[in-house]
This record gives structure tokens, sequence and C-alpha cells, in this order.
């Protein structure tokens, strides 16, 4: 059974050439704590968070409240500095499609590469299916992807990061395809990955989207839970994937 269990988590970031009297020292002073030597930003600041099967919960507030960093902790990028971190089922972070790509490696390689990381047995018949979804050309696939228009490269991580399913998944608010022709089949994929998935934890600053799709919605002030809000009825697959400019 899934579940996530954070326990007055925190994280801090080291600073390195923050002064006494430098602009940036000034600005976000409030923010600053001394460890020994060593100044450091407190980016997740005593969270306590349960989800079991069946949660899906929203993160909202506004840049820089600590909305990625907490997902990207949960996903294991980061380590908490303090406090208890527990977590079971198989997670899957769509946190950013071009995180452990190599531009100059060629496609195929590059999505073995992402499965090795995702800790999946780039096979044969797996990197095939990748590559059927992408409906891109056989040839192409020996091609760097640095050689690959917006859209075709879009297709390609979406297609790998997505290839699997999650007991947790974890969104950033990326959720859009270049590709315009892409996009309805990109967004069926997607809605199946949520509606399989245990527990789904996504972050925006889309307040009707949180409100449709979430059990329950958790403010951030400066990586401080500000409040937590019990939404009664959201809706099973309310994703809608937006196109973005290249």
């Amino acid at each position: 059974m899934a579940f996530i269990s954070l326990r007055n988590v925190c994280l801090d970031y080291p600073l390195y050439g923050a002064y006494d009297f430098s602009l940036k020292r000034r600005l976000i002073g409030h923010l600053i704590r001394e460890k020994g030597e060593t100044r450091v930003i407190r980016a997740v600041d005593d969270i306590t968070i349960m989800a079991e099967a069946g949660a899906r919960i929203g993160l909202a507030g506004p840049n820089g409240s600590g909305k990625s960093t907490l997902l990207r902790l949960i996903a294991g990028v980061y380590p908490p500095s303090s406090g208890q971190l527990s977590i079971r089922g198989k997670v899957v972070p769509l946190l950013g499609l071009n995180a452990g790509v190599n531009l100059d490696f060629v496609a195929e390689d590059n999505i073995a590469l992402l499965l090795r990381i995702s800790g999946r047995k780039p096979t044969r018949a797996v990197i095939d299916e990748i590559w059927a979804f992408t409906e891109l050309e056989a040839r192409m696939q020996r091609l760097p992807l640095r050689m690959f228009s917006s859209g075709m490269l879009m297709r390609v991580l979406f297609a790998t990061a997505t290839a699997f399913p999650a007991d947790i998944l974890l969104l950033d608010e990326w959720l859009s395809v270049v590709d315009e022709q892409f996009a309805e089949k990109a967004e069926r994929r997607l809605q199946n990955l949520v509606s399989q998935a245990a527990i789904v934890i996504i972050a925006s600053h889309d307040q009707p989207l949180l409100r449709r799709t979430c059990t329950s919605i958790i403010h951030l002030d400066h990586g401080r839970i500000a409040s937590t809000v019990t939404v009664e009825q959201p809706s099973a697959l309310p994703f809608e994937l937006r196109e973005i400019s290249a």
C-alpha cells in the first residue's frame, strides 16, 4: 500500500558568497540561518504531511514558496536536512522533462539513460514501445537530440517519462506539450497515468485546477504550511495539457 509520511521535515540550502552587507543578504536576511561557519537558507521548514492511497494533494503558493522544492524532496532529489521522510511505493516524478538528458547523445541512448535513472531496465522491447509512442521516424533514434526540433524533443522525453505506471505521481507545473498534434495523445496518456496512481501530488498556481483535482490543497508560504483546505468532491481526470511556445 502506497503512502507518504513527512514529519517535521526541513531542507536547508548552503549559501556561498552571502556576505553581511551584500544586497542578497539584506533581501533574504529573514530566511538566512547560521550553521557553524556556513550560512544556509531554509527552503522547506517544519513540514508534516501524511498521504495514503487515494490522496490527491495540491501544493499552492506564490513563486518561491517551496512547492517545487518540496516535490523534489519527496522525489528523493534532495535529502531532508532534518525530520523524518518515509515513502512506500514506486515514485514517478514528472518535474522537468530535461533532467538527466544529454543533447549530444543519440535519442535511443538518452531513452536508455533516462530509464536507468528511473530504475527501469532499458530492454529493446521497452525502447521500441516508447519510440512507437512518439510517432517519429525510426531513423531518428540514431540522431543526437540536439538535432531535434522542440516538438520532437518533447515527444521523446514525454514518452519516456510516462512509459510506466506509478504508485506515487509527482507533477510540477510543466504540464504542457509543444506539438499541437501530439497534445491530445499526450493528454490521454497522462490522464491514464493519473487515474492509476495511488497518490498524486501536483504543484500549481491554477486554483480552479487544484479545486477540481485534489482532495486537499496545502498552501505554502516561505517553505512552511500556511493552511490546508479539504476539497469535498474533486473530479477524477481534470488535467489539460496546454501549448507552450518553443
